[in-house]
């Protein structure tokens, strides 16, 4: 269904005499209604001259003064045009009307809904119209509910159709607002209107190889494509989400426990990871790298120390200086944990941190790439090197161990500036060899996304990934239930 938008317009627009209500329904004809309707414009009002003057008496009205985003994403969309119309003349529709709705009708090409963009009753509308050319209403009609379609259908390629906050990912940074009508309107000024309108699409290597593979199996085993509709509209959809980036990039997939490093189309480097448990699943996120530490110091996260440490020590008071461990009150003075009367010690009142100094046993290995997020995770090395053979790797309290993690930062080192490359690289094996904890900035920061995709593309071919920790159920509901609403630039944030 089409938001308020029309009935608005139905209520506003007065044609001698009488007020037209527009239906949801294409199919269904104007109905007349009286004049004293609430927001109805004087009876006085005239027959408008031609469509443009019942366009811009459309999208002036005041009844339409409303913070609604497709309301003024259409009034943007005329505003920019001078109210002329776009997808009619006195011959019916235009050659762009009928490219914009064989995209629409075509939805399913890119992961989406034919029928959330009234495709079929468009498709009658204009078909219609083509008949009886001349009919101001039809007209009027067609220009509006096409508009709505095609701005709704621009901005759920872009940012995706679901708004719902607890299954989108974390994004760490703002990202450029989407205009959809601007797009919409510099897509009919170009030459290719429909490949124009199709660039409002994320171009990321995954997303373009996805939909590639998709595409292609729509055209030869429609039995197939039947039963990978679902899975393929999820991931594009998470696809969508991500925030655009135009120079090289992170990119961890959980249920394929790797990281790529990605340039444009190209994979640069790829390596074997170790997410979260399902009981401690890693999160998504889309965040930037900035920095990262070598011979690092491990402050244990307060979780792990009360709920896995903690009964260890009530057992064992030896437990932590076995394991390299030391001990910190709140003021960061040393404690002697075998001091301590651990079986008066709960999680409540656990006012200790437990710290382990760099070394080759230290849990985040040789060396932690930090970014911001509000989980404190981060990717980091590791002396269970062992883990990076299995299969199944789903083994971390969160946080995202990294096979490799040292050539990971080398590589940054010498990406981020050539001319000092060596210095700064000698310092890091430096630091690592001596167990001296340095920082090492990057001058440009490096996207990251951490994603949670279960289907991508193999080649020519599609591979799907195991659902780890149970999330397409959760997407699929959402994907189900997202109700038919415009996203505005503003929510989409």
């Amino acid at each position: 269904m089409f938001p308020s938008l029309l009935l608005r317009f139905g209520h506003s627009l007065a044609v001698g005499g009488l007020v037209f209500l527009m239906s949801f329904s294409m199919g269904t004809p104007f109905i007349p209604a009286s004049a004293g309707e609430v927001g109805a414009m004087p009876h006085s009002a005239q027959l408008p001259a031609d469509l443009s003057a019942a366009l811009r008496e459309i999208c002036t009205a005041s009844a339409l003064h409303t913070t609604d985003a497709v309301t003024e994403q259409v009034q943007q969309f005329y505003t920019l045009g001078g109210y002329a119309p776009v997808w009619t003349n006195e011959n019916g529709p235009t050659d762009n009307a009928r490219a914009g709705l064989q995209l629409l009708v075509a939805a399913q090409r890119y992961g989406l809904k034919p029928a959330e963009y009234e495709a079929a009753p468009l498709r009658s509308l204009l078909d219609s119209l083509q008949a009886n050319p001349a009919q101001l209403q039809q007209r009027l009609t067609a220009e509006v509910r096409l508009t709505t379609a095609l701005l709704r259908f621009s901005q759920h390629l872009y940012r995706g159709r679901i708004e719902n906050s607890s299954v989108r990912a974390v994004q760490m940074s703002e990202e450029q607002p989407f205009e959809a009508a601007a797009h919409l309107s510099q897509a009919l000024h170009s030459e290719r209107f429909a490949q124009q309108l199709l660039t409002a699409q994320p171009n990321s290597r995954s997303y373009v190889r996805l939909l590639a593979a998709w595409q292609r199996l729509l055209q030869s085993d429609t039995a197939a494509a039947r039963k990978m509709a679902l899975p393929v509209a999820l991931n594009l959809e998470r696809l969508r989400w991500e925030p655009r980036v135009d120079s090289l990039y992170l990119v961890v997939n959980i249920p394929a426990y790797s990281l790529q490093v990605v340039r444009g189309a190209q994979v640069v480097r790829s390596h074997r990871v170790v997410v979260g448990k399902i009981e401690t699943p890693t999160p998504e996120m889309y965040s930037k790298l900035s920095f990262f530490q070598t011979a690092p110091e491990w402050r244990m996260p307060q979780s792990i120390a009360t709920k896995e440490v903690l009964p260890k020590l009530k057992r064992d008071r030896g437990y932590l200086a076995s394991k390299g461990f030391r001990l910190y009150d709140q003021a960061g003075d040393r404690v002697d944990a075998s001091e301590v009367n651990w079986s008066k010690i709960s999680p409540a009142n656990f006012a200790f941190q437990i710290r382990q100094a760099p070394s080759s046993r230290n849990a985040l290995g040789n060396v932690v790439f930090r970014f911001a997020n509000p989980y404190e995770i981060y990717l980091h090395d590791t002396p269970a090197k062992e883990a990076f053979q299995a299969n199944y790797r789903a083994l971390s309290h969160g946080c995202i161990r990294l096979q490799h993690a040292s050539d990971l930062a080398r590589f940054l080192l010498t990406r981020d500036s050539q001319r000092t490359k060596a210095d700064r690289v000698e310092q890091m094996e430096n630091s690592i060899d001596e167990g001296e904890t340095k920082s090492f900035g990057l001058r440009a920061a490096v996207p990251l996304m951490v994603r949670y995709q279960t289907l991508d593309a193999d080649g020519a071919q599609l591979r799907q990934l195991p659902d780890i920790y149970h999330r397409d159920e959760t997407l699929a509901r959402a994907w189900e239930g997202a109700p038919v609403e415009f996203a505005s630039a503003a929510t989409a944030q």
